[in-house]
This record gives C-alpha cells, structure tokens and sequence, in this order.
C-alpha cells in the first residue's frame, strides 16, 4: 500500500497573514479592562472591534508598504499607505454611525415641532 504524502499548507498572502496578527493582537490590546474601552460599557464590543479592524488594517498596510519599499517599489507602498489610511477612515466612520436615527414623526405620521 502506497503512503499518501499530507498535501503541503497553502502559502499565506502575507498582507492576509498581516491582517490577522494585527487583528488578534490589536484586539487583545483593546479587551484589557485598562484599554480605551471598559469592557462594561454597552458598546464595548464595538469599540473593541473596531479597534481589532483598524489594528489589523495598519499592520497589513504597513507590511506591504516595507516589502514595497525593499524593492524599491515606490508606487506600491504610496498605494498601500493610502488605501490603508482610507480603510481605517472607513472602519471608523462605520462603526462610530449610530446603529439608526430616531424618526421624528409621531405614530399618527406627523412631524414632531
């Protein structure tokens, strides 16, 4: 009987494999109940996510930019920093938006004054 040989693992992306070193460690830091958010507060969780995103975001952002800048390769690590800066912009903006608005109208469908 022939022995199977384990298939080798898939080679991680490395700003995928960045994104998640970022995100575990960023999200560590911020559940410590001497973090930016208590973990008793009512949005703790979403502070902590958000936290754990944007954390993640910069390390993947930030190893592409240093792989980019070993090969001289200006054009992809001005690339990286922006669209990393813009994703954190974007994570902040989502998840700071309150979760809905109050409607001013009354039950009978008029405006409040």
């Amino acid at each position: 009987m022939k022995r199977r040989r384990p298939y080798p693992a898939p080679a991680a992306d490395p700003a995928s494999a960045n994104f998640v070193r970022g995100f575990v460690a960023t999200g560590l830091l911020a559940a410590l109940p001497s973090g930016a958010a208590s973990t008793t507060a009512p949005n703790a969780g979403k502070a902590i996510l958000r936290q754990a995103l944007q954390g993640g975001i910069a390390l993947a952002a930030g190893g592409t930019a240093a792989g980019a800048l070993q090969r001289r390769d200006y054009r992809t690590a001005l690339m990286a920093v922006t669209s990393g800066a813009a994703a954190v912009v974007a994570v902040d903006y989502l998840l700071r938006k309150p979760a809905r608005k109050d409607n001013k109208e009354k039950a009978l469908g008029q405006e409040k004054a």
